[in-house]
């Protein structure tokens, strides 16, 4: 059995008031996160933005800031 139909069986036996909670539950996590689907050409747009940055100069090595956070929060 698929983990997929092991899913539906579990709902399915979960009493309809309830699905609905979780539905809510749910579908308000979705709405709320900031990582929206993007299309093709929105990430490339964003790719040409972010190498036009780094061809500027505008970048801070890795290694900086993540030495940079570890002190800012005690890590």
């Amino acid at each position: 059995m698929s983990t997929s139909v092991k899913h539906i069986a579990s709902l399915s036996a979960i009493p309809e008031n309830e699905q609905k909670t979780l539905h809510e539950h749910s579908a308000s996590h979705y709405d709320n996160n900031p990582f929206k689907p993007r299309s093709t050409d929105e990430v490339l747009s964003e790719l040409a933005e972010s190498r036009a940055c780094y061809d500027r100069g505008e970048y801070k090595d890795m290694d900086d800031a993540l030495d940079e956070i570890s002190k800012k929060y005690g890590l």
